[in-house]
């Protein structure tokens, strides 16, 4: 517990003042790049291999070759804009290594310099072009982080309206599901939230959408329609300001017949999963590599 009090008090200190206005995209990168930056002191760097899938440049992290048996296609987080390169790397590798399969790592053009839907249409190009290259799709599982869960979710919708097969199973970690700010979260723990206040909306909306309506399904996947989609295991902490958006989602889901999990876990920061000093973090480590094997082994 009070390993949990001092990251939150850091962040809370740290990076929740940014939200107590709309901050620059350069001001983002900046701070997130420095505290990706320090987060590789004393490690050493992620061995990756670029490849070209789909006509998209990727990081594979693992054993290519093994993809067949199966692999992680990972949609980093970094509200549409921003990517904390090394923290995603350690975390793949870490997946890599506990699960056996292969990541690949989607560098997503960002916003604002290619807003939506550049950044949807690259996810949606590497899943189809690891499906081109004979990969099964019940042994392909997609995990996406924050602004990366969302396109998750809307990659699913996507692949089944364009009459693609699903993958094994979707993690979706900290899944902001409704960018109009609808859900009670989003003020109810506007004061919680150790990371991140409501003026992210608003930044998210002029970065990334521009004129595009943000209910629209294509980037508030809640509104979308979600049968027929692949098991689905979300993960958010009671805290966060994005909450109820997990919440929503896991009911439409279960609503429209589809396998679904939902892990609420308690007083956590988003993006707890990357902070090894957090015994939740480890714990829901281990509840993603078993939903990994769980859906990997049905066929």
């Amino acid at each position: 517990m009070l390993i949990r009090t001092i990251v939150n008090a850091g962040l809370r200190h740290g990076l929740k003042p940014l939200w107590n206005d709309i901050p620059s995209v350069a001001r983002m990168r900046a701070t997130y790049l420095r505290i990706d930056r320090l987060g590789t002191i004393g490690r050493r760097p992620v061995r990756v291999h670029v490849a070209d899938v789909g006509g998209v440049g990727v990081e594979w992290i693992g054993q290519p070759d093994a993809a067949r048996d199966g692999v992680i296609l990972y949609l980093h987080g970094g509200g549409f804009a921003v990517r904390a390169a090394a923290a995603d790397r350690r975390y793949c590798a870490g997946l890599a290594r506990r699960t056996g399969c292969p990541v690949v790592t989607v560098p997503y053009r960002l916003a604002p310099e290619f807003p939506f839907p550049a950044g949807l249409d690259d996810c949606r190009a590497v899943y189809a072009g690891l499906l081109a290259a004979g990969i099964p799709p019940h042994k392909i599982v997609v995990i996406g982080h924050s602004a990366g869960a969302n396109l998750a979710l809307v990659l699913l919708m996507r692949a089944r309206d364009s009459g693609w097969p699903q993958p094994a199973g979707c993690i979706l970690l900290s899944a902001p599901t409704d960018l109009t700010a609808g859900s009670p979260s989003a003020t109810a723990n506007a004061a919680r939230d150790s990371m991140q206040g409501p003026n992210i909306w608003p930044w998210v909306r002029m970065t990334y959408l521009g004129a595009v309506d943000p209910a629209h399904p294509d980037v508030s996947p809640l509104f979308g329609d979600w049968a027929g989609l692949a098991p689905l295991h979300f993960h958010v902490s009671d805290t966060e300001i994005i909450l109820d958006d997990s919440r929503r989602a896991a009911d439409r889901a279960r609503d429209a017949g589809n396998r679904v999990t939902l892990s609420i876990w308690h007083d956590m920061p988003h993006s707890f999963y990357y902070m090894n000093a957090l015994r939740e973090a480890w714990r829901c480590r281990a509840e993603v590599v078993a939903f990994i094997g769980g859906v990997l082994r049905r066929e």
